[in-house]
C-alpha cells in the first residue's frame, strides 16, 4: 500500500502539513471506511501520529495536529472496535492526545479523560460479560 510505505518513510517523519492533512483525511474516511482498513491501517496510524505529536516542541503544531486527532478519535468513537484494538492503539492513542491536551487544551482534555473512561467501561465490561473456559 503506497500510503502505508509514504506514512513510514523517515524523510516525511516531521511534515506537520503533510500529518495535519492525513489526519483530517483520516477523520473524515475512517468511520464509512472498510472496517479492515480501519482496524488495521487508519486507527493504528492515528496511534503512531499521536505518539510522535507528544514530541513536538512547537506548541501551537503540536495543538493543532492534537485538535485534528481530537476530530479524527471522536468521529471513529461511534464505530465498532474490537477490544483488541482498543486496548492496543485506540486507548494508547486517546493517552497521547490527552497528554497534548492538558496542557494546551484544557477544555479537550476533560473530555479525552470522559472518552478515555468510557472505552474502558466497554473493555471491562466484555471482559466480564465474556464466559470463562
Amino acid at each position: 500500500m503506497q500510503l502505508a510505505s509514504f506514512l513510514e518513510d523517515p524523510q516525511y517523519q516531521d511534515q506537520y502539513s503533510l500529518h495535519t492533512e492525513i489526519i483530517k483525511t483520516f477523520g473524515r474516511v475512517g468511520p464509512n471506511a472498510e472496517p479492515r482498513f480501519r482496524d488495521e491501517f487508519v486507527i493504528p496510524h492515528l496511534h503512531k501520529l499521536a505518539l510522535v505529536n507528544n514530541l513536538q516542541i512547537v506548541d501551537s503544531k503540536r495543538l493543532d495536529i492534537a485538535t485534528h486527532l481530537f476530530e479524527a478519535y471522536s468521529a471513529l468513537s461511534c464505530c465498532f472496535i474490537s477490544e483488541d484494538l482498543m486496548v492496543n492503539h485506540f486507548l494508547p492513542g486517546l493517552r497521547c492526545l490527552r497528554i497534548d491536551m492538558e496542557h494546551l487544551s484544557p477544555e479537550h482534555e476533560v473530555i479525552l479523560t470522559s472518552m478515555i473512561k468510557e472505552c474502558e467501561q466497554k473493555v471491562e465490561n466484555k471482559t466480564v460479560q465474556e464466559p470463562q473456559g
